[in-house]
């Protein structure tokens, strides 16, 4: 595979734009779903056997399905690291916070002409003014300045009974937050296609997160009014949740073809992190996998990634190393930008392969997991990189994950074979530049705002 790096200053970051976008060409819209706590194993293409994804699984039979996508184990730090393409070792503060100065894809779609719209879960800062200064035009969110202040027996922060923030201007009440985010969604694109504008929406589901309650579709839902809170929580509605926010992707999927612009529509499905522990999830081959969430293992990191645009793709898949900091450098491709060198982007871009072209090489992916609660020490922080084989801890353990998911049994550095140490040399090298202990300082506060969690009491985040 071909490796390239773009350059560019700042100030050429627009004449790039139009150097790379022929002037008749109508620039590809991005649409970005984000799902929230949850892995590959959920899904019917991936080989799962316990829930309902039809229209997840036909996505990934119209684009690329990538086998070996990871993300950070939890909610925030891969928040930061998709946003800003760097692995957390870069810029991490701590769990629900991330500097409002820091660059984002959303600034380098502003930069090609692209309209901007965050739609879902905030969690990075309690600011409204935060969320344009990181390069979005517009937004319809839940836990931006109201979080736990809106909840009680009979509200949740974002599923019944919610209060969404639209554009930092009026707070919004929503009988159950994921139809109206949607609705807000689809009156975003509505909007821009009738002003002729490319747009680039990130949909950041807050589907499947728990407390795992009922929705709307549940049988639940209309005689049982307390499944719709804390108190009803039960395990056996995830699966609806699941069900749930697939029926989303398809109603996204559906309203971009009625409007006349799936055929060029870049739609990347993802995830933050892995399932929830309290979830074990049957496959198709017989066996039981239980959720990683909040642990540095391949169940914690192990998450969907799915391509279309339109049906120009085709179902493929690619098995080589991705992870989300490639999401900010497809963004910036896609639109014809150049990310200027200086700021560091550790992600490499999956256009070329979305294009049928030779993909960009890319070696190993960091997992540097440090989610510094603010009140409580967080447990599991470990320092591991990974290639398409192993995974090298920053205490010198060694797992060949794809066989050892869970990272049950390592081979020490120290007692590996000569081979075994060639191979993994690289990833020794990568997770040496830091010298890491669990729970070190993140980077510093460079703004006055907060988080939810700064004033919490002692707690097990998991």
């Amino acid at each position: 595979m071909k490796t390239v790096k773009k350059i560019c200053g700042l100030g050429s970051m627009v004449a790039a734009a139009a150097a790379c976008t022929p002037a008749k060409e109508q620039k590809p819209n991005i649409v970005f779903f984000f799902a929230d706590d949850i892995g590959t194993e959920c899904f019917g293409c991936y080989g799962g056997a316990e829930y309902e994804t039809p229209n997840i699984d036909a996505l990934a039979q119209q684009g690329i399905m990538y086998s070996n996508m990871n993300a950070m184990p939890l909610s925030s730090p891969s928040r930061v690291q998709v946003m800003t393409g760097m692995y957390n070792d870069q810029n991490y503060v701590c769990f629900g916070y991330m500097n409002d100065d820091e660059r984002t894809f959303a600034h380098v779609a502003q930069e090609a002409g692209y309209s901007t719209a965050i739609v879902g879960k905030w969690q990075m800062g309690r600011s409204r003014e935060m969320v344009p200064k990181l390069g979005f035009d517009e937004s319809f969110l839940a836990q931006v300045e109201l979080y736990k202040e809106c909840r009680d027996v009979h509200k949740t922060d974002r599923f019944a009974n919610s209060y969404y923030d639209n554009n930092g201007k009026t707070y919004e009440y929503c009988p159950y937050g994921p139809d109206a985010m949607e609705d807000y969604a689809f009156d975003y694109i509505d909007r821009k296609v009738a002003e002729g504008e490319p747009f680039m929406l990130y949909f950041t589901e807050p589907l499947v997160h728990t407390p795992h309650v009922t929705t709307p579709d549940s049988h639940d839902w209309d005689w049982n009014y307390e499944s719709r809170f804390t108190a009803g929580q039960d395990t056996s509605y995830f699966r609806d949740m699941v069900k749930y926010m697939d029926k989303q992707v398809g109603n996204m999927v559906a309203h971009l073809k009625e409007k006349g612009v799936w055929d060029n529509t870049i739609f990347i499905f993802s995830s933050d992190n892995g399932s929830s522990t309290r979830i074990v999830s049957k496959q198709k081959d017989g066996s039981r996998i239980r959720g990683g969430k909040g642990s540095p293992t391949y169940r914690g990191t192990h998450v969907p990634l799915i391509i279309a645009w339109g049906d120009k793709i085709g179902g493929k898949t690619s098995d080589r190393i991705a992870d989300l900091t490639d999401i900010f450098p497809t963004i910036a491709d896609i639109c014809g930008i150049d990310v200027p060198q200086e700021w560091n982007i550790d992600g490499v871009s999956l256009y070329p392969e979305i294009k049928g072209e030779e993909p960009l090489d890319k070696e190993l992916c960091l997992v540097h997991f440090n989610p510094l609660w603010p009140t409580t020490p967080a447990p599991y922080a470990s320092r591991y990189a990974m290639n398409d084989d192993y995974a090298y801890f920053w205490d010198g353990r060694i797992y060949e994950y794809k066989k050892d998911p869970e990272f049950k049994n390592p081979v020490m550095y120290a007692e590996a074979s000569e081979e075994l140490k060639a191979a993994v040399a690289d990833l020794k090298a990568r997770v040496d530049e830091v010298d890491f202990y669990p729970d070190m300082p993140g980077k510093p506060r460079r703004s006055d705002y907060g988080t939810f969690y700064d004033f919490a009491p002692p707690q097990n985040p998991f």
